[in-house]
């Protein structure tokens, strides 16, 4: 059971390892408005915090009472700044995994209550350790399909070529297979080898 759960790992770490993704294409996950919002949020918090600091000095916010006036607004100020900075990033960070899990063809609510209730950030690194593979498009029909998937369920393309002679798996453009150097041009010798490997 141990070694299926840690092939099933390393299987997707091989497939997510193809995916051509950028760090901005990912935050986009994130919406816009959830960040306006937040820093609404924020702005609104710091208004509040200052109006109390200036209007009633008896009042200290996070136990600040430092004097002069202005540099416990200083202090005030930093405290809330990371305080939202950590708030904030947690907020995002839930609504991606939700929102990649979607897409991956995962749970989204499982695995958003997995992050937010595992403690010490474990079910956070949990869902990025097995998190699934991005779907692709089968190169013959151009149907989403699952990564995991062998063939294509629209097709029956051969999504996942192996070498004949070694199973070794195959990309595409491959005329010989790497490990054993069998010849892969002949199109029955190796049905799907020429196309795209997901």
């Amino acid at each position: 059971m141990a070694n299926d759960f840690m092939g099933k790992v390393k299987e997707n770490w091989q497939q997510r390892a193809m995916e051509s993704t950028t760090l901005r294409a990912e935050l986009r996950l994130v919406p816009r408005q959830l960040k306006w919002v937040l820093f609404a949020v924020y702005v609104a918090a710091l208004g509040v915090l200052v109006w109390l600091g200036v209007w009633m000095p008896n009042i200290h916010p996070f136990g600040i009472a430092v004097e002069p006036l202005p540099l416990r607004l200083l202090a005030v100020f930093g405290v809330l700044t990371g305080i939202a900075a950590g708030v904030s990033f947690f907020v995002m960070l839930m609504v991606y995994i939700g929102r990649d899990a979607r897409r991956r063809g995962m749970r989204p609510v499982l695995w958003v209550l997995v992050a937010l209730f595992v403690p010490y950030l474990i079910g956070v690194i949990l869902y990025f350790v097995v998190r699934d593979p991005l779907p692709v498009n089968c190169p013959q029909c151009g149907s989403i399909v699952s990564a995991q998937f062998t063939f294509c369920p629209a097709c029956k393309f051969n999504l996942r070529p192996h070498c004949p002679e070694c199973r070794l798996p195959l990309r595409a453009g491959y005329r010989f297979c790497p490990r054993c150097g069998f010849s892969l041009q002949t199109d029955a010798a190796m049905p799907g080898a020429a196309e795209a490997h997901p």
